[in-house]
């Protein structure tokens, strides 16, 4: 048996303080009282905040996933298991552990998407797409300690997908910052949403508990979450 690899490099541990968490304490972790209930919680919010190259966060989708597929036939397969995906969100400082990290992701959600309807997930497919999409929102580059992007210092900003009442498909979508679920305000050029929001919302609603007094810049977008790709052109 072979031992799972824990350091790429010496130097990356030495630059970075890179190590990764073993698997097994990954599940130990997420078995935890009150993580193990919202880990089976489609709406239920993460964010990991080092994300490395994804295994707290393919952790975490395969329980939401399993979920999905245990709570809802196949009809509802499609637009629960986005929900499902769209809760997660992860923070990652190196480049090529934020791509392995997004690839990882997505070929998990595929390989469930296999599982689920029996077929391999078609790439030229406007779900494919919106499936993609919300990874590369949601899984991004960034420096959690300043908030902002390593090389050009921006803001890191996160998409907000906040459900539609009464509309079960339909997905509000709007951008916050990082910075914002601490209170704080960042001058950045484009119109987001300012506030306070919480890094874990178990609740299961989601990133929707936005504080009071927040003056939104941007008008939410109301889509259907298997079309969120068409944000790309907008």
């Amino acid at each position: 048996m072979t031992s799972e690899k824990l350091i790429k490099s010496k130097e990356r541990v030495q630059k970075h303080g890179e190590v990764f968490t073993p698997s097994w304490m990954v599940q130990k972790m997420l078995d935890t009282e009150g993580v193990k209930e919202a880990t089976e919680d489609i709406h239920a919010t993460f964010l990991e905040p080092s994300s490395g190259d994804g295994n707290f966060l393919v952790a975490i989708l395969e329980r939401k996933l399993e979920a999905v597929t245990q709570q809802f036939d196949k009809m509802n397969w499609k637009t629960k298991s986005l929900f499902a995906l769209a809760s997660i969100y992860g923070i990652e400082f190196l480049e090529d552990n934020l791509e392995l990290a997004r690839f990882k992701m997505l070929d998990n959600y595929m390989k469930w998407y296999e599982k689920a309807f029996g077929e391999r997930l078609s790439v030229n497919t406007g779900f494919y797409k919106s499936t993609k999409f919300i990874i590369h929102k949601n899984i991004i580059r960034g420096n959690t300690l300043t908030k902002r992007h390593p090389d050009t210092d921006e803001p890191i900003i996160f998409s907000e997908w906040k459900r539609v009442k009464g509309k079960p498909s339909k997905v509000e979508w709007s951008e916050f910052t990082f910075a914002s679920l601490f209170g704080e305000n960042v001058n950045v050029e484009r119109g987001i949403p300012e506030g306070q929001l919480s890094l874990f919302d178990l609740d299961g609603d989601g990133i929707d508990d936005i504080a009071l007094d927040i003056e939104k810049k941007m008008e939410p977008i109301i889509i259907d979450i298997q079309k969120v790709y068409q944000l790309e052109e907008k």
